[in-house]
């Protein structure tokens, strides 16, 4: 069977799941979800945003999974975070306010691209497991973390935010900075796609082919971490890991080739966040949470999805 078909049956699969959940949802909360549709214009940069954030993080991940270096995201968002702290800290001894400052955020990318850069070189020296690297950036980033937020003034509000979200906060000129990252990344992703993804899977063919395997290694890793700093600012750092795992996850399990990887999880990616806010709003739950919960209701759904792809496209002998 051809790719075509198996991506119309799963999106089929996964829409009907989605239309499922809104109505059990609906007939549970019948008010609640007929006032979040009422105040669709509270919602509308919000979840614009959100599905900016989830088509970005969908397809990113799907790289990460072919590295296995799933815990990686993980790593730089906590990096990004703790640059974002730094900031905090140095400009409260200078006397300098940095509250919702484009600086604090644009610190934070540079920590985290020096942590993803950090990881980069010592997986090529190939010293130390990718595990280990992986769990010391992100204990000694959080812990880091921790303690300066300790000594800033708006430390304790921020670190909500930044491990959870501050979704519903989100501006029209938020909205337009997250649209303008989306869409350049988007556009670097798609002229070199080939090499991103023999870089991510296949090397040593680069290598036979005469080109760098560190160069575009290095260029995924900036990508990854441009993207994970700037959704960390809508979403937090667990959903945006949620995010970048469960779709590519699900897509990858029953897949039949990486171009209908990359369409499923671009297809759920772009799902998730929309329920998780409309979830979070009926039932009174923090965004950041609901969207990972939503994001595991269709991980369950995948169970049965993936035995019916395999069984309904199986291939027949000749």
């Amino acid at each position: 069977m051809s790719t075509a078909k198996t991506v119309i049956f799963r999106f089929t699969f996964y829409s009907l799941w989605t239309v499922l959940l809104l109505y059990s949802a609906w007939r549970f909360r019948p008010e609640e979800a007929r006032l979040f549709t009422e105040s669709w214009n509270l919602w509308r940069e919000p979840i614009l945003a959100g599905m900016l954030c989830g088509l970005l993080s969908a397809w990113l991940g799907v790289y990460i999974l072919l590295n296995r270096i799933v815990f990686i995201s993980l790593g730089i968002a906590q990096g990004a975070s703790f640059g974002i702290f730094l900031s905090f800290l140095i400009a409260a001894g200078l006397g300098i306010a940095l509250h919702e400052s484009p600086v604090s955020l644009m610190f934070g990318f540079m920590v985290a691209l020096g942590s993803a850069f950090l990881f980069a070189w010592l997986r090529r020296a190939r010293r130390i497991p990718d595990e280990s690297l992986i769990g010391f950036l992100y204990v000694a980033a959080s812990g880091l973390t921790l303690l300066i937020a300790d000594r800033v003034a708006e430390g304790h509000h921020n670190i909500d935010d930044l491990l959870f979200g501050n979704a519903v906060a989100v501006t029209a000129f938020d909205l337009k900075v997250i649209a303008t990252v989306t869409g350049l990344l988007f556009a670097v992703h798609f002229f070199f796609r080939r090499e991103f993804l023999y870089a991510s899977a296949d090397p040593e063919f680069m290598q036979i082919q005469g080109l760098s395997p560190r160069f575009w290694n290095i260029l995924l890793y900036f990508t990854l971490t441009l993207g994970i700093t700037f959704n960390l600012k809508t979403l937090g750092s667990l959903p945006v890991f949620a995010l970048m795992v469960i779709p590519p996850l699900i897509s990858l399990k029953a897949g039949r080739g990486l171009r209908e990887a990359f369409l499923v999880s671009l297809f759920l990616g772009l799902l998730l966040p929309p329920l998780g806010y409309f979830f979070s709003y009926i039932f009174s739950l923090p965004t950041g949470a609901s969207v990972i919960g939503v994001g595991c209701l269709y991980l369950l759904a995948s169970l049965l999805e993936g035995p019916l792809t395999r069984r309904l496209f199986r291939r027949r002998p000749s």
